[in-house]
């Protein structure tokens, strides 16, 4: 199979299987070398969680992308007047749900795209074989030259910049969620705080309400 044959969804399960393989040296390197993220310098962008508090009890039942983030909210926070947002469902096995809010004058770019991926969302037989939102966050943050960890926000969170590749957008892993949101206003800069501050208020409508 060519390498542009492969589907998109496919390789985070992919990089599951690798990293499978030698779990015990990554994970021995990753405790070694990592720093909190409170206390990394590169971090960038911090945002304060405040009151998401997900129940780690039971699973996050999953919900529609479209309902955690309203076009208003999307408007005040860029300047930017947006068309309607429409969601789908992504074929493939991890159940990966997206809303696009395209641009009022050009439906065919994304001004934001939110993507949420539910560990019990996913086929049976990924969750079988200990597949999980973890591993598709660790298979999208593909290096440090791309992304930059982001602190105080969820579990874990990195930024990879302004774009439509996989590791482009805020990615978040809070609990049994894998939140991605990507904000292309033209201006990366306030691209990440803007991420920042939609993907809280999606995260505060998942989780409290």
């Amino acid at each position: 199979m060519r390498e542009k044959d492969i589907p998109r969804w496919l390789l985070p399960i992919l990089v599951f299987i690798f990293l499978a393989a030698i779990f015990a040296f990554l994970f021995v390197r990753r405790l070694g070398g990592r720093e909190p993220l409170d206390e990394r310098s590169s971090s960038i962008g911090a945002i304060q969680l405040g009151e998401v508090n997900p129940d780690r009890r039971k699973p996050t039942q999953p919900r529609d992308p479209c309902a955690l983030l309203m076009s208003d909210e999307i408007e005040d926070e860029l300047g930017i007047q947006l068309g309607e947002p429409f969601s789908e469902v992504v074929d493939n096995p991890i159940g990966e749900m997206v809303c696009t809010f395209p641009g009022a004058d050009d439906e065919d770019f994304p001004v934001v795209s939110l993507v949420v991926v539910y560990t019990e969302g996913m086929e049976t037989f990924l969750i079988q074989n200990g597949y999980s939102v973890n591993h598709l966050y660790a298979g999208r943050n593909v290096s440090d030259r791309f992304t930059k960890p982001v602190a105080d926000i969820g579990d874990d969170a990195f930024w990879g910049g302004s774009g439509v590749e996989l590791w482009n957008g805020l990615h978040v892993l809070i609990w049994d969620v894998y939140l991605q949101i990507d904000v292309n206003s033209g201006d990366e800069g306030n691209d990440l705080e803007a991420a920042q501050n939609l993907a809280l208020i999606a995260l505060n409508r998942l989780f409290n309400e």
